[in-house]
């Protein structure tokens, strides 16, 4: 299997720096805290996207836009090797949101590009009917480049990201080491539905599995 595709140097210093230091860490609250001060400098680095921008325009290797990931719109830059934290980016066209989803791991997110929008939702059933979910939606907060939200797992985090205006907005993400879930719940706030959504490669080795069955009857 060829390995995948290096970040370009400066932004490879930068997680590797990161690597270090979160490794000497311990706690989730100590680690969040750690990218609160980090990421907005990070955030506000032009050149550093202009040069990712230039290599998804030119279907360079890196980063790999062949990698499917959970939401349609995100891109992964850079996994720790001991998966202590990832680093992804998400481009939002005019209008472009989210579902509403949980999360399996802490994250602070925040506005590289453009206005970031962040609309938040507390979950008011007690999760025992499967299917089922109501949930309270908070008023949206607005991100503009250099500005940083939290995110924490499960029904804490639930929310919905993207791009409340005209342009394209980026958002950058750190998530820590995820809980051991194959899936995030997605929402929808009107019908009251809540269903699993799974990564693409473990989707189809269900499918695939279910197929089997199907076969063998």
């Amino acid at each position: 299997m060829p390995k995948p595709p290096k970040p370009p140097a400066e932004l490879l210093e930068i997680c590797n720096r990161w690597s270090e230091s979160i490794a000497g860490i311990s706690g989730d609250a100590a680690r969040m805290e750690f990218f609160q001060n980090e990421l907005p400098g990070f955030l506000r680095d032009q050149s550093l996207f202009e040069n990712l921008l230039k290599n998804i325009k030119a279907g360079n290797p890196y980063p790999d836009l062949r990698q499917a990931q959970m939401i349609d719109d995100e891109i992964l830059l850079y996994l720790n090797p001991k998966r202590l934290f990832s680093l992804r980016m998400f481009l939002y066209g005019p209008g472009d949101y989210t579902p509403i989803h949980d999360h399996n791991s802490w994250g602070v997110s925040g506005a590289a590009v453009g206005e970031l929008g962040v609309i938040r939702y507390g979950r008011e059933d007690d999760g025992s009917v499967e299917g089922f979910a109501q949930l309270l939606q908070a008023a949206p907060v607005y991100l503009q480049p250099g500005e940083i939200e939290l995110t924490r797992p499960l029904n804490e985090g639930i929310h919905q990201t993207g791009n409340p205006v005209d342009g394209t907005t980026i958002m950058i993400s750190v998530y820590g080491s995820p809980i051991r879930r194959l899936y995030i719940n997605r929402f929808d706030y009107k019908t009251n539905k809540v269903d699993r959504l799974y990564p693409p490669r473990f989707k189809k080795k269900m499918l695939a599995a279910e197929a089997l069955k199907q076969l063998r009857k």
